[in-house]
C-alpha cells in the first residue's frame, strides 16, 4: 500500500506535538494534537500561503473566546454565537478558508470548566498554539512535492504518446492494403498513465493558478484520452478491412486496390499529414502563448474528401462497397474530431 507524504507528515506532527507537551508539561495534549492534524497543508503552496492567515485566525479565535467567557461564561448559546461571530469577522477579513480552523479553537477553549475558567482557557490556548506550531513547521519542512510541476512535463508527454499513437493509427488505415494480418496495438500503458496524470492533476489544484491556464490543462486530458479511444476505433476498423480483404481476395489480389478508392486514402492521408503538423505545432508552444492566426476548419479538405467519395461511389457498389464505406466514414469521423480539438487547443492557447 502506497503511504503518501501528507500521511507521513500527519504522523510525525502528532508524534511531535505529543512530545513537546509532554516535556514542557502542557495540557491537555490531546487538544495540540488534534489542532496539528487540523492544521496540515496538502501542497507547498497551500502551507506558504495560508500560514499568516492560521496564526491570524487562532489569534482572533482565541481572543474573541476570552472574551466571549469572562463577559458571558462558558454555555452552548456563548460557544454558537462566538462560532457565528468568528465566522463574520473571517468572512469581512477574508480569512474564509482558516474558519474551521478558528471554529475548532473557539469550541476548545470556551468548553473550558467555568469555575476556573482563565486557568484552563489559558491551558488550552497554550496547547492549540503549540499544535499550530507543529503544523506550520512541519508544513515547511517536510512539504509535500510540488505537483504542478511533474503534472506538466508529464501531461506533455502524455500528450505526445497518445498523439503518436493516434497518427499511427490512421497511418495504419491507410497502408492496410499491404497487411496480410493485423494486431491491434494494446493502449494500456497509455491508459495508466492518463491516470496518472488525472491524479496528479488532482493534486496540483491548489498551485495551479490562472497564469497556468487551467482550462487548457482540462482540455489537453480531454483530448488525450480522445486519442487513445479513438485511435482504438481507427485499428478496428484497420482489423476489419484486414479480415475483410484476406476472406475475399485471392493473394495477389490483396495487392491491388481499386484507384478511386486509393483517392479516398490518398485524402486520408493527406489529413492525417495536416493533423501531424498541428499536433507538432501545438506540442512546441506547449503552454506559452503565441501571436498566430485564428485557427479554422479546412472547408477545401473535407470537400475533396467528399469528391473523392463520390467518384468511389460512382464506380463501386455492393455489400463489399458498404461495409468499406462504413470502416472509411468512421476513420474521417476521428480524423476531424482530432483536427477541430487540436485546432481548439491552439486557439485557446493563442487568446
Amino acid at each position: 500500500m502506497f503511504i503518501g507524504a501528507r500521511t507521513i507528515k500527519t504522523g510525525i506532527a502528532v508524534t511531535t506535538t505529543f512530545l513537546i507537551c509532554k516535556v514542557f508539561r502542557i495540557e491537555p495534549a490531546s487538544f495540540a494534537a488534534i489542532t496539528a492534524v487540523v492544521n496540515m497543508q496538502p501542497s507547498v503552496s497551500k502551507s506558504l500561503n495560508n500560514a499568516w492567515e492560521q496564526i491570524g485566525v487562532h489569534l482572533l479565535a482565541a481572543t474573541l473566546s476570552l472574551i466571549i467567557g469572562l463577559l458571558f461564561g462558558t454555555n452552548p448559546i456563548s460557544i454558537g454565537s462566538g462560532v457565528i461571530i468568528l465566522i463574520l469577522l473571517c468572512n469581512k477579513i477574508g480569512w474564509s478558508g482558516g474558519i474551521v480552523l478558528g471554529i475548532v479553537s473557539i469550541v476548545f477553549i470556551l468548553d473550558s470548566p467555568p469555575e476556573a475558567f482563565l486557568t484552563h482557557a489559558f491551558a488550552r490556548t497554550l496547547s492549540i498554539f503549540v499544535g499550530v506550531g507543529v503544523a506550520l513547521l512541519i508544513n515547511r519542512v517536510l512539504a509535500p512535492p510540488r505537483y504542478k510541476t511533474k503534472l506538466l512535463s508529464t501531461l506533455h508527454s502524455l500528450f505526445l504518446l497518445t498523439s503518436t499513437y493516434f497518427l499511427e493509427s490512421l497511418h495504419t488505415f491507410v497502408q492496410a492494403g499491404n497487411l496480410t494480418s493485423f494486431q491491434k496495438p494494446d493502449p494500456q500503458e497509455l491508459n495508466d498513465l492518463l491516470e496518472e496524470v488525472i491524479a496528479l492533476n488532482e493534486h496540483a489544484r491548489e498551485e495551479i493558478n490562472v497564469a497556468d491556464n487551467p482550462r487548457l490543462i482540462e482540455r489537453r486530458l480531454e483530448i488525450c484520452r480522445g486519442f487513445i479511444e479513438r485511435g482504438q476505433s481507427i485499428n478496428e476498423m484497420t482489423s476489419q478491412r484486414v479480415k475483410r480483404r484476406q476472406a475475399a481476395y485471392s493473394e495477389q489480389e490483396l495487392h491491388e486496390i481499386n484507384a478511386e478508392f486509393q483517392g479516398v486514402l490518398d485524402v486520408l492521408s493527406a489529413g492525417k499529414d495536416k493533423l501531424a503538423g498541428l499536433i507538432n505545432t501545438l506540442s512546441l508552444t506547449a503552454y506559452q502563448k503565441q501571436d498566430s492566426e485564428l485557427y479554422c476548419e479546412d472547408i477545401f479538405y473535407w470537400e475533396l474528401f467528399d469528391k473523392a467519395i463520390d467518384e468511389w461511389n460512382r464506380k463501386v457498389s455492393g455489400v463489399f462497397y458498404l461495409r468499406a464505406l462504413m470502416e472509411v466514414s468512421v476513420v474521417a469521423t476521428e480524423l476531424r474530431w482530432a483536427d477541430r480539438r487540436t485546432k481548439s487547443l491552439l486557439n485557446l492557447l493563442n487568446k
